[in-house]
């Protein structure tokens, strides 16, 4: 189970467990992961493509849509987590959450 991200480090291992931690999209051939959006009241999707090995994000919300993913560096992607961090531990604990009552 991933633990909580508290620190950049914390982070290092969450890049690393992605896989392990998201969705996989066989169409798109890339994993993901959905957390709240709460500077534009919507969802942000992290994804990353083990093919090409690049990390990008889309947000969308009832009153908003980006037009493309946006790519992120690495560094990007650890700010980017870093920045949204609440919003991604609550979905950490809610998908640890699902998983324990499925398991």
């Amino acid at each position: 189970m991933t633990r909580i991200l508290k620190s950049k480090k914390d982070i290092e291992q969450f890049s690393i467990d992605f896989p392990h931690i998201a969705f996989y999209d066989e169409q798109g051939n890339k994993h993901y992961f959905v957390f709240e959006d709460r500077q534009r009241n919507g969802k942000w999707t992290l994804m990353f493509n083990h093919h090409t090995k690049a990390w990008t994000i889309h947000g969308k919300g009832e009153t908003y849509c980006d037009p493309d993913e946006q790519l992120l560096e690495p560094t990007e992607m650890v700010r980017f987590i870093w920045k949204n961090r609440g919003s991604v531990n609550k979905a950490l604990r809610q998908k640890a959450e699902s998983d324990s009552e499925t398991a």
